[in-house]
């Protein structure tokens, strides 16, 4: 192989004839390396947005949440948290939830809602409820806290829709039935004072979601206790097995974060491996000058080749030879890519900002992505089948050249020399 390797490098390296061909080897790496560089950065930052979205529904939504069968109510929930608590020891808090369908009137505004009842010394340590009151949506509306007898808190968008802020008094309706002078008339309406305002940076939650204490929510619609409880665990992904645990040793029904989102984290995973796919055709263009590379030294160097054969180098060493030849082009590509591409990954906010400043747009408005930056997560394992991928491509493109030279007869090379 010392020889082949030789021959590659020297071949690589040219002379002043053959400058035109080191010319487009150089365009070859360049095209490996950009294309290597494409796919770390976007696999990095789609990597990103994932975590970080994931991240946040995790501290939005239970990690388990536990219901009776057939939608039955749980008048004893605390009993109910206690038996799950004993089960599984990888509860970290639990509390009760109830769910309320309702309109938000405040003036001549109307607007549909979820109203989620909670407990609120519980729901602090099960979600992260408490902590969202302290975010910009708080500033921006007055200083809030968690909701108390006769209290709501209310989602950032759902309050700006209906212009409500911290200490306005906003009109629940609910289809509670109500008893008057005239009989019973469908829907009830009570009227809260809005003690917070929550920036949860999901789209949903701030849209839809308005919180109550469980004893408002029991007033709402009617009906003592709680829908079920939910659960924060020590690790939420253990959530699956914590359910399957609750399924199987108690008389209950358990759901878990990534079921209440399956269809959006599919359609994230489907939609990373989407662009993989697409740009793994930028490093193929550039397989396809590498090939075309390879030809075109194939081509100058007959003679060299025939003389090489007439020496007593075997098929195999020239096909060994050209292989090389192409894969130092691929690698040398990725590993400048590999380079490169981690280094832009890990600086990308910085070059967002450098060239929104230049062009004077913004690449990434915060107020519609909820982040303060683009979020990146370089992943070893990313890096792993990208490299791989590249160096497959390079190694598939020299097969054709190189065993066009490896089956060139040393007479017909040397016939006209």
């Amino acid at each position: 192989m010392r020889f082949e390797w030789y021959a590659a490098s020297r071949y690589l390296r040219g002379k002043r004839k053959t400058r035109f061909i080191s010319l487009i080897t150089l365009i070859s790496v360049a095209g490996v390396s950009v294309g290597v560089i494409a796919l770390i950065v976007v696999m990095s930052v789609m990597t990103g947005f994932d975590i970080a979205l994931r991240e946040t529904i995790i501290g939005n939504r239970a990690h388990v949440t536990v219901v009776l069968p057939a939608g039955q109510r749980m008048d004893d929930y605390s009993s109910v948290i206690n038996e799950v608590r004993a089960a599984c020891p990888e509860v970290l808090a639990a509390g009760p939830i109830t769910q309320v369908e309702g309109l938000l009137k405040m003036g001549r505004d109307t607007t549909g809602a979820i109203i989620l009842g909670v407990d609120p010394a519980l729901e602090a340590e099960v979600t992260d409820l408490e902590r969202n009151l302290t975010k910009e949506g708080g500033r921006m509306f007055g200083a809030g806290k968690l909701p108390g007898e006769k209290e709501v808190v209310l989602g950032y968008r759902l309050a700006h829709r209906i212009g409500a802020r911290v200490g306005s008094e906003v009109g629940v309706i609910t289809d509670k039935p109500t008893v008057t002078p005239f009989g019973v008339r469908p829907g009830n309406q009570v009227y809260l004072t809005v003690s917070g305002i929550s920036q949860a940076k999901m789209s949903d939650f701030d849209s839809l979601y308005a919180f109550v204490d469980i004893q408002t929510a029991e007033m709402l619609t009617g009906r003592p206790g709680a829908d079920g409880i939910h659960l924060k665990l020590t690790d939420p992904f253990l959530a699956d097995a914590v359910a399957n645990r609750v399924e199987e040793a108690l008389p209950y029904r358990a759901e878990t974060w990534y079921q209440n989102q399956e269809a959006f984290f599919e359609a994230l995973k489907q939609e990373k491996l989407a662009m993989f796919i697409i740009l793994v055709f930028i490093i193929l263009v550039a397989a396809f000058n590498i090939t075309s590379t390879l030809i075109m030294i194939v081509m100058e160097k007959r003679r060299d080749i025939g003389i090489l054969r007439t020496l007593g180098s075997s098929s195999w060493s020239i096909l060994r030879l050209f292989v090389l030849e192409g894969l130092m082009i691929g690698v040398g590509g990725t590993v400048i890519g590999v380079v490169a591409g981690t280094l832009l990954a890990h600086n990308i906010n910085p070059v967002a900002e450098f060239v929104a400043g230049l062009f004077g747009i913004d690449l990434f408005n915060s107020t519609i992505y909820y982040f303060d930056g683009i979020p990146v997560a370089v992943v070893p394992f990313d890096i792993f089948w990208i490299t791989v991928s590249a160096v497959a491509l390079t190694f598939l493109s020299t097969l054709y050249p190189a065993w066009s030279a490896a089956r060139l007869n040393p007479v017909d090379a040397l016939r006209y020399e």
